[in-house]
């Protein structure tokens, strides 16, 4: 990744925690980071240009669960392993036989 392309995908976080704090609501800080994001479109070489063209746009928290650039693709990057209870078939049999003893 480019550091031009870093600093678009800066901007693009700060962009969504930007508009998800504002509920969506146009605000002047918004307004001062799409100037930003401007400035660094110019910035970027042209493969840059065509990868953002081909995502589309990812700075709109269109979901209130949804994860903002740069998160979404990194939390769960790996399956999560199951917890191995030893002697017990379910984490509910171990619970319970914990409560009884």
């Amino acid at each position: 990744m480019t550091k031009d392309l870093a600093r678009y995908r800066q901007l693009e976080s700060r962009l969504w925690m930007t508009r998800w704090r504002h509920e969506g609501q146009e605000s002047a800080e918004e307004d001062a980071i799409l100037d930003e994001m401007e400035d660094a479109w110019m910035d970027l070489i042209e493969e840059d240009r065509a990868l953002l063209r081909l995502e589309g746009p990812r700075c709109w928290p269109m979901d209130p669960s949804s994860l903002p650039p740069g998160l979404a693709g990194t939390l769960y990057s790996s399956a999560p392993t199951a917890w191995a209870y030893e002697g017990f078939h379910s984490p509910a049999e171990a619970i319970l036989s914990a409560d009884a003893a």
